[in-house]
């Protein structure tokens, strides 16, 4: 009962208006709001809100998980993904792919053995002409006189040399088929992609072509230089344009593949890349 009197009176005086002069009474003791339990804080205690930025305790944007808008993302989280890198990225080539000096390189070394295999083959024609030539440059100093001008027209248009030229040429061709046909087939590279390193392999899986993509490769590769030395203008330019095609595709492509490497499915790589691969994958 003490107690009960005693909390009725402490609600009758703070009923009663203070008197002047005298203290006010004291008012209902309440908790501090920190140890109330309540989810959030009282208003009166936080800095007002920035423009543009949510109120404290809201929840953080839908974007990201991340509050205010920025700042790293939380624990567990995913960074956002970055944008594409576009052209940089995918001009990027494979480390294992030939250099394209180096396959500059071995044909130049391919077509001096070709040129010279087939030049033995034909010399006592070929040296005819080429003294012919020598008589010409000894009897006229300046080659371009109409009188020299007029005695080289009549080697040319000799039909024993036409005929001797026109052999040539296409023992050249068919000597240049059955060595890049037979050695890519045999060993997946010629002696000057030897001589600098390189394979022929399958583009879908690097392993050693066959027989059937080695034949594809190597009349896709000569079709070009053939129609441009062996037919008569214009159509030669045909072979001209088709032969410049071929090459320069390798220099746009992102896997470094020519003309003749995308008819035969083919690709040109390092041959220390390919003693990376597992043994059961060596195609050598």
């Amino acid at each position: 009962m003490t107690q009960q009197n005693e909390t009725e009176h402490q609600a009758a005086a703070a009923e009663q208006p203070a008197q002047p002069g005298q203290p006010a009474p004291p008012g209902p003791a309440y908790p501090s709001p920190y140890l109330n339990g309540g989810e959030s804080q009282p208003e009166a205690y936080l800095a007002p809100p920035q423009p543009g930025q949510p109120r404290y305790g809201s929840p953080p944007n839908a974007q990201g998980g991340r509050p205010f808008g920025g700042g790293p993302p939380r624990y567990g989280q995913p960074p956002a993904a970055r944008p594409a890198g576009g052209l940089a990225e995918a001009s990027r080539r494979d480390p294992a792919l030939a250099p394209a000096w180096h396959r500059i390189a071995a044909a130049t070394i391919d077509w001096f053995i070709i040129g010279l295999v087939s030049v033995l083959a034909f010399w006592s024609p070929l040296s005819q002409i080429w003294r012919e030539i020598q008589a010409i440059t000894s009897r006229y100093p300046g080659l371009g006189s109409p009188a020299a001008q007029a005695a080289i027209n009549s080697i040319s248009r000799d039909p024993a040399n036409q005929r001797t030229l026109i052999y040539w040429l296409l023992a050249m061709f068919g000597i240049a088929l059955v060595y890049f046909w037979v050695q890519h087939a045999a060993w997946g590279a010629t002696v000057g992609k030897r001589a600098l390193g390189v394979r022929v392999v399958r583009v879908a899986d690097r392993s050693r072509i066959g027989i059937r993509q080695a034949g594809i490769r190597a009349v896709s590769f000569l079709v070009g230089p053939a129609i441009l030395l062996l037919l008569v203008t214009p159509i030669n330019v045909v072979g001209g344009v088709l032969w410049a095609a071929d090459c320069g595709l390798g220099l746009l492509d992102s896997q470094s593949q020519t003309l003749h490497d995308k008819l035969a499915g083919t690709i040109v790589v390092r041959q220390r890349s390919l003693g990376q691969q597992p043994r059961s994958a060596q195609p050598w």
